[in-house]
C-alpha cells in the first residue's frame, strides 16, 4: 500500500510541471509589475523606431564597465568591435540567424544581456538594443535571455505572432492594419454606415472565452480593459482544406519556440536525450502533418518533392516581401539530404563512421553508435549556416517555415535516414520493456468530434505607434484584432481496462494512426504518456484530453497582460504569478486531424504499456528551459516503438499492447452549440 501511495504521489509530482494552473496567493509585487510593464512598452512596435521617452533617454549607451558582468567574454568583445566601427546589422536589413554574420551578432547580444549582474544594467542594455539594433536580432538575443535566466523567466513574453505579427497573417490584414486611422475610421463611420472591414466589438468580448485562469470576458477583465477600444479585423481570405493546420499561428510559433529554446545552449547537460527529443518533436509534427493529409484524402505515405506550389505572399517584421525558394537553397538542402542518406548507408554497410576530427570509430562497439548520432544528426538549426539565408525565404524563416510543403518533405528524408541509422544500431529494448504479468483487456474512446471556431489573434503591433502616444505620453487606447477561424476538438476520455497479477507501476502511451497499411510506412502521431499504478486485479483508467503530457491551452493576449499590469500597479488587481502558458507546449486543439462530415474519418488507437523504472525525469522543457534536459518517464527512446523501423509486428501485437479502431466526426459550429 505504502508503495502504491509513493508511485502516485510521484505521478502526480511529474505531472504538474505539463498543468498549467494558478495557485492562490501566488502574487507578484510592484518590483515585478515595474519590470513587466517595462518589458511590454519595450516590446510594443518592434519594427518602428522607439518613442517612449524614458527608455529612449535610457538606451543612449550600452554598459562598457566589465565589472557589470558576470562574464565578459570573446563574444561581447567582437560585438563591442562591431559596434565600435559601425558594423552592426542595419535596423532595415532582413534578418536570420541562419546567416553565418547575423548569427554572431547575435550570439554576443545575447551575452551582453545575459551575463549583466544586476537588472538596472540588463535594463540599460536592452533599451540601447531596441533603440540602435535590428529589431530581429535583438528580439532573438532578448527571448533567448529570458529563457535561459532563471531569475527573469517569471517575466511573460507575448507571443512571437503578437510581437512581430506580419509574417502570420495575410498580406491584407498587414495593409489594412498599418494603414488604419482612427479619426478616418470614425468619419467614415458616421458620414458612410458601417462598411468599412474594420469593426467596433460592442459589447465588449474576445474569443475563445476559456483561458486559463479564467482571466477573459469577465468583471474583472471589463474593468482592466474598460478604456480600450476592441477593433475587428476581417480577413477575407480565410484558411480552409490543409491550411487549417499549416497556416495556424499556433502550429507555427512551436517550431519557433522549441528551436529557439534549444539554440545558444552553453553546455546542454543530456545532449543525447535533447537529441532524440528534438527528432520526436520533428516526427510528432511530421506525423501529424501526414495524418491531416490522411483526413483530407491526400497522398501521404511517400511525400513527393514539390516541383510548382502555389504560394500566398506573406511579408516579413519590416514588410519586405517572402519568395520561393531560390535555386541555390534547394540545391545546398537537396545535396545536404543526399549526402546524409549516403553517409547513413555507408555507416550501416561498413559499420563504421569517420568523425570530422578525423576519428574513425567502430560503431558496433560500446556507445559508439551515439558518437556516429551526434556526428550525423545536429538539432540546433541556428548553426545550420545557410548561403542564401540573407534573402526572405519561407523554408528558411522560423515564423514561416512550417508553411512549406518542402519543409515536410526534407523532414521526411531526414527522419527515414535517422530511423534506418537507429535501426541498425540501436540496443534492441524489447525484452526490458514487456511487461509480463498484465493484459490490456479494453480500450474505450469517447467520441472524437472536431469542428472550426471563430478566435481573436491580437496584431495591435501592426497598427501605427503614433495611435499610442499623445502629449509624449505611452498609452494603450486600442487593440486590433484579426478574426480567424481555426481547427479545435471537444474534449474527449480514453477508458482503460487492465488486468494485473500484481502491485506495479507502468507508463502508457498511446498513438493515433491511420487505418490500416504497413507500419513503417503510417504514421503514429503520440498523443499522450503517463504513469499510472496497477493492483493485482482488474484496473480501470481514465484519462482526458485536457490532461495529456506537453499540451498547453490558449494564452492571454498582449493588450489584455498590459493593461492587467497597469491594473494590478494601482492595487486592483491580484496579479498572479504567471497568468500565461508555456511556450514549448504544443496546442492541445490541434492532436486530432479534421474529421469526416458526412462519415467519419477512420483511424486506429494504438495503446502500449511498459514497465516503470523508477528513473522518470522532470525538467522544464515546456518552458523552453533545455539547460538540464528534457523531461522523460523512463530511459526509452522519445517516441518508442517508432523512433525506428520495426522489423517484428509480433513486438505491436501482445498482452500489453491493444489496437482500437475509432472514427473522427467533424461537425459545424452551430450543430455544437444547439447540442
Amino acid at each position: 500500500m505504502r508503495l502504491s501511495y509513493l508511485l502516485s504521489l510521484i505521478s502526480f509530482l511529474l505531472q504538474l510541471c505539463h498543468n498549467v494552473a494558478i495557485f492562490p496567493g501566488n502574487i507578484v509585487n510592484h518590483y515585478y509589475l515595474n519590470k513587466q510593464r517595462f518589458l511590454l512598452e519595450i516590446l510594443h512596435h518592434l519594427p518602428e523606431p522607439l518613442l517612449h521617452e524614458q527608455w529612449l533617454g535610457l538606451g543612449q549607451q550600452i554598459v562598457t564597465d566589465k565589472s557589470q558582468y558576470v562574464h565578459y567574454n570573446d563574444h561581447m568583445i567582437k560585438f563591442y568591435q562591431l559596434l565600435s566601427t559601425d558594423r552592426l546589422l542595419p535596423r532595415d536589413v532582413y534578418y536570420n540567424p541562419q546567416q553565418p554574420e547575423h548569427y554572431q551578432e547575435t550570439v554576443g547580444l545575447f551575452h551582453f544581456f545575459y551575463n549583466t549582474r544586476e537588472w538596472s544594467t540588463l535594463r540599460q542594455n536592452i533599451c540601447w538594443a531596441r533603440v540602435f539594433v535590428n529589431p530581429g536580432l535583438f528580439l532573438n538575443a532578448l527571448i533567448q535571455t529570458l529563457m535561459k535566466r532563471d531569475d527573469y523567466r517569471a517575466l511573460i513574453v507575448p507571443r512571437i505572432y503578437e510581437l512581430l505579427p506580419a509574417p502570420y497573417h495575410s498580406e491584407q490584414v498587414l495593409r489594412e492594419a498599418s494603414r488604419f486611422n482612427y479619426a478616418n475610421w470614425i468619419w467614415q463611420n458616421q458620414e458612410q454606415g458601417n462598411d468599412t472591414g474594420v469593426q467596433l466589438v460592442l459589447p465588449k468580448r474576445l474569443l475563445p472565452d476559456n483561458l486559463s485562469g479564467g482571466l477573459r470576458n469577465t468583471s474583472k477583465w471589463s474593468e482592466a480593459m474598460s478604456e480600450v477600444h476592441i477593433l475587428s479585423l476581417e480577413e477575407r481570405r480565410q484558411s480552409k482544406g490543409l491550411a487549417l493546420l499549416i497556416e495556424d499561428p499556433g502550429w507555427l510559433s512551436y517550431w519557433y519556440y522549441i528551436n529557439m529554446g534549444i539554440a545558444l545552449q552553453e553546455e546542454p547537460t543530456e545532449t543525447d536525450r535533447l537529441r532524440d527529443w528534438f527528432y520526436f518533436q520533428l516526427s510528432q509534427l511530421l506525423a501529424r502533418y501526414k495524418l491531416e493529409l490522411y483526413a483530407r484524402k491526400l497522398e501521404y505515405r511517400r511525400l513527393a518533392r514539390v516541383r510548382k506550389q502555389e504560394f500566398t505572399p506573406l511579408r516579413t517584421w519590416h514588410y519586405q516581401r517572402y519568395q520561393l525558394e531560390t535555386e541555390e537553397t534547394l540545391e545546398y538542402l537537396s545535396n545536404l539530404i543526399e549526402k546524409l542518406l549516403i553517409d547513413v548507408q555507408e555507416a550501416i554497410s561498413t559499420q563504421r563512421l569517420l568523425l570530422s576530427n578525423g576519428t574513425l570509430i567502430d560503431l558496433r562497439h560500446d556507445q559508439n553508435w551515439q558518437l556516429g548520432l551526434a556526428e550525423l544528426f545536429p538539432y540546433d538549426l541556428s548553426q545550420l549556416q545557410m548561403p542564401s539565408a540573407k534573402e526572405a525565404q519561407q523554408l528558411l524563416d522560423l515564423h514561416t517555415m512550417l508553411r512549406d510543403p518542402r519543409f515536410y518533405f526534407y523532414a521526411d528524408r531526414i527522419l527515414y535516414a535517422y530511423r534506418s541509422y537507429r535501426s541498425a544500431f540501436q540496443p534492441n529494448y524489447r525484452q526490458l520493456v514487456r511487461p509480463t504479468d498484465l493484459r490490456i483487456l479494453e480500450v474505450q474512446v469517447s467520441p472524437l468530434i472536431t469542428y472550426e471556431e471563430p478566435v481573436d489573434i491580437d496584431v495591435s503591433n501592426l497598427l501605427h505607434s503614433r495611435h499610442f502616444f499623445f502629449g509624449n505620453q505611452f498609452m494603450w487606447p486600442q487593440a486590433m484584432q484579426v478574426r480567424k477561424r481555426r481547427l479545435q476538438q471537444r474534449p474527449f476520455r480514453i477508458n482503460l481496462q487492465l488486468e494485473s497479477n500484481k502491485t506495479q507501476s507502468i507508463i502508457l502511451r498511446t498513438y493515433l494512426t491511420t487505418s490500416g497499411g504497413n507500419m513503417n510506412e503510417e504514421p503514429f502521431y503520440q498523443l499522450d504518456s503517463f504513469l499510472t499504478v496497477l493492483h493485482a486485479g482488474n484496473n480501470f483508467i481514465n484519462r482526458e484530453s485536457i490532461d495529456f503530457s506537453g499540451m498547453i491551452g490558449d494564452h492571454i493576449s498582449i493588450t489584455e497582460l498590459y493593461h492587467y499590469v497597469r491594473l494590478a500597479e494601482r492595487d486592483q488587481f491580484d496579479f498572479p504569478l504567471n497568468i500565461t502558458i508555456p511556450s514549448c507546449g504544443f496546442p492541445r486543439r490541434l492532436i486530432l486531424p479534421r474529421g469526416g462530415a458526412t462519415k467519419g474519418l477512420s483511424m486506429r488507437l494504438f495503446v502500449l504499456a511498459t514497465p516503470y523504472n523508477y528513473r522518470a525525469r522532470q525538467e522544464n522543457e515546456l518552458n523552453c528551459d533545455f539547460s538540464n534536459g528534457v523531461s522523460s518517464w523512463d530511459e526509452l527512446p522519445f517516441g518508442y516503438p517508432f523512433e525506428r523501423f520495426v522489423g517484428d509486428e509480433e513486438e505491436l501485437h501482445d498482452a500489453h499492447t491493444m489496437w482500437k479502431a475509432v472514427e473522427i466526426q467533424h461537425e459545424d459550429r452551430n450543430t455544437l452549440i444547439d447540442n
